[in-house]
């Protein structure tokens, strides 16, 4: 059930699978050229992420016209309230990313490559839990459009 779960969500979800993927994403990569390497996919996901926020914004747009013109209100109120969690979800990955450098003061030293490679990690998970909140959410919108032309 991990295994299919960790496939829908597009991440390694068990420590094991997470260490498999670190090695082979790893490779022979220096611990700078790895940092650089996961950090170009950190920022990849940021900009995912704001181009999912700019399209979810679009169909709170069309949420609010349905609903001024007499869609089925539980429908389009149900399609706005899953796009607003998506939308909640997916603005997290807009955040800084220098946490993975913090040390804490009483802690062992960081793993700088470790720690932004879980950083690539929570970001995929949430921009593809967000995606899938807005299929819903335009899911919900289309079937309220078919009960609005019946």
């Amino acid at each position: 059930m991990l295994k299919f779960l960790s496939r829908i969500l597009g991440v390694p979800l068990s420590a094991e699978d997470r260490a498999s993927v670190f090695a082979a994403m790893m490779g022979n990569r220096s611990k700078e050229g790895a940092i650089e390497f996961f950090r170009d996919g950190a920022s990849h996901n940021t900009a995912k992420s704001g181009a999912l926020l700019g399209a979810q914004g679009i169909f709170v747009v069309v949420d609010i016209f349905a609903l001024d013109h007499g869609w089925p209100r539980n429908l389009v109120l149900a399609a706005t309230l899953v796009m607003l969690a998506g939308s909640l979800i997916v603005m997290t990955n807009l955040r800084g990313t220098l946490s993975p450098y913090r040390n804490t003061p009483d802690g062992p030293p960081v793993d700088a490559v470790r720690r932004v490679f879980m950083l690539v990690l929570t970001r995929s998970l949430r921009f593809n839990v967000a995606l899938y909140l807005t299929f819903l959410s335009i899911v919900l919108l289309a079937l309220a459009a078919l009960a609005f032309l019946r």
